[in-house]
Parts: structure tokens; sequence; C-alpha cells
């Protein structure tokens, strides 16, 4: 994601006037670029690259996602109040700015740990991050990036789910019931 993020912004980022335009700029036979806003069928360049920095800035707390969100939010306010049905990715983006997010940390084999993936899936979760990590090698490459998630681990060698909120943690889960009741206490906070 960091990486896909990262050319987006070197192709599409308006350092000067905030927002991501629609188009590289490269083509000569394209005479204007737009920053589009309207959410239709395919949402807008600038709602997507909006949702993902607001997700890497609240992962890693890199302040120039927090910087590039926080702009494109204050170029299409105006927007937003006068055909908020419009851009509706625009509104998800935010409407996570204003509640903050929370993690749901799946770590795990991946063959383990899909039984609690698709429970979390089963929950309507607008400001939750689901990161589900392997144990081993790709959890130690994530630990340098997300170092909150150290300590996690499997449990007697099940996969284990921790429900936290700004980077506190609840006591891991097992099962997908216990995730259940621990994602549904979250969406009562």
């Amino acid at each position: 994601m960091l990486s896909l993020q990262r050319t987006q912004d070197a192709t599409f980022w308006d350092p000067d006037e905030g927002g991501w335009f629609s188009t590289s700029g490269h083509d000569p036979t394209v005479l204007l670029r737009l920053k589009e806003d309207y959410d239709g069928a395919e949402p807008s360049a600038s709602s997507v690259a909006a949702l993902n920095s607001l997700t890497i800035a609240h992962l890693t707390g890199d302040d120039a996602m927090v910087e590039r969100a926080q702009r494109t939010l204050a170029r299409f306010g105006p927007r937003i109040g006068a055909a908020g049905r419009t851009i509706p990715m625009m509104l998800c983006a935010l409407s996570g700015w204003h509640a903050g997010y929370s993690q749901v940390v799946i770590v795990g084999a991946p063959g383990d740990a899909r039984v609690l993936q698709q429970e979390a899936a089963r929950h309507y979760l607008p400001f939750a991050i689901v990161i589900p990590i392997a144990a081993g090698k790709p959890q130690d490459a994530l630990e340098r990036l997300l170092p909150f998630t150290a300590a996690m681990s499997a449990r007697d060698r099940e996969a284990a789910a921790y429900v936290c909120r700004a980077f506190t943690c609840r006591q891991p889960v097992t099962t997908p019931g216990e995730l259940a009741r621990e994602l549904a206490s979250e969406t009562r906070a």
C-alpha cells in the first residue's frame, strides 16, 4: 500500500493546491488536468487517495500523509456541503477524519487466521483498520513499520485477534465468537 500510494502521489498529487489529479499530465493530447470530485460508479482519485492517506497516517504517524489528507478535505469542503450526495467516498474520508480509527490485528498462519478474518468481515466497521499479520518473517518486517504489533502473537499456536482503540488493545481472542463479542462492544464505544 505504501509503495502504491508513493507512486500515486508522485504521479497525481498537486503540491500547489492539494488534491490528486485524474491524469498524469504526461499525455500531450490531454489539454487540461482535472481534479474530479464526482464519486459515481468509480470513486474519484482524490477520494481514494484521501482515504489511503488517512489510513497510512493513522498507522504510521506520517505527517506528510496527514497534511495531504487535510488539504484535500479542505479543498473539497465547500463541495461536500453543497452536493454531498455526489461525493460519497470523500464523505467517507471526512467521516474517518473526524471519527478516528480503531485497529483489529489478526496474527497467525494464513490458514489458521482465516476464520477470524471472515468474522471481522461480517461486521460493519467503517472506522476500523483490519491488519492481517502472518507470524514469522512477515511479522518481523511489519514490526519495523508498525511497532505496536511487536508484542502481538498467536496464542497456543492458534491465530489471535486484537481489538484496539488508539493502539491500546484488549486481551487477544482466538475464536470467532469471542471476536464477534469484542467487535460488538467496539461498535458501541
